[in-house]
């Protein structure tokens, strides 16, 4: 496992204009909510399954046939992404798929999903001291535009961001290097100014340098890795290194 660098932390942060944020497993707990609201409405369409519900939230989550990647590069809509995901886990328990399963899930998912949401403990003192040096925020994700602004009305940082870039805005998402650079352009900041950082090591970190921007890998779960990347275990060293910046 490669040791977080502080050095190599400040190199990556020197002279930065702007911050761009991954937001599931980023800044918000999405793992977390996802099952818990999964939960909810994967009974909704199985209530006779109730001591397998979590477990099945958990494999939705966790996506084995990988709809959520071929939602992101524009390959199937996001309601279609849902469906292949539903009946994923259908299969996998044995069971069908109820009439009307997408609309009878995404109204029990979404209410419980927005009641789920949680902010990660480090981040509100980042956004204080991004602030505080005037450098813009921007997030960058791969949901879409609905979900993301839930998550973030939920948490009351609906205004909180400088530019606010999904899979909508260009009808793709991360590892194009088109959706690194729209942010860029969001905050009025050229690419090697601004350093991306999120949890996704292919999508937060190796797409964004390819797209020429630096990048901060936050591996939460200090799993590490052999990839010659700057990396913190906490948003919590990101912040001190900008205050030390």
């Amino acid at each position: 496992m490669s040791p977080v660098s502080q050095g190599r932390l400040a190199n990556e942060l020197a002279g930065i204009r702007a911050l761009l944020l991954d937001v599931d497993d980023t800044i918000v707990d999405t793992r977390a909510a996802m099952v818990t609201a999964g939960s909810v409405a994967l009974g909704a369409l199985w209530p006779d399954l109730a001591a397998h519900h979590a477990a099945m939230a958990v494999r939705y989550y966790e996506d084995p046939e990988r709809w959520f990647p071929r939602y992101a590069s524009g390959e199937v809509r996001f309601d279609d992404m849902r469906v292949g995901r539903i009946e994923e886990v259908a299969r996998a328990f044995g069971v069908a798929t109820p009439e009307g399963a997408l609309a009878r899930y995404a109204k029990a998912y979404d209410p419980a999903f927005r009641g789920a949401q949680r902010l990660f403990e480090d981040v509100p003192d980042l956004l204080e001291v991004a602030r505080g040096r005037r450098l813009p925020v921007a997030l960058i994700t791969n949901s879409a535009a609905a979900p993301t602004t839930l998550k973030l009305e939920a948490l009351g940082l609906l205004d909180a961001f400088d530019a606010v870039v999904t899979t909508d805005t260009l009808g793709f998402g991360k590892p194009d290097p088109r959706m690194y650079l729209e942010a860029c352009r969001r905050v009025d900041t050229p690419a090697p100014a601004c350093v991306c950082v999120g949890d996704s090591l292919a999508w937060d970190v190796l797409g964004a340098r390819d797209a020429g921007l630096r990048a901060v890998w936050l591996d939460r779960a200090g799993t590490g890795t052999d990839e010659n990347v700057t990396r913190v275990t906490s948003l919590h060293q990101l912040t001190s290194a900008l205050r030390a910046a």
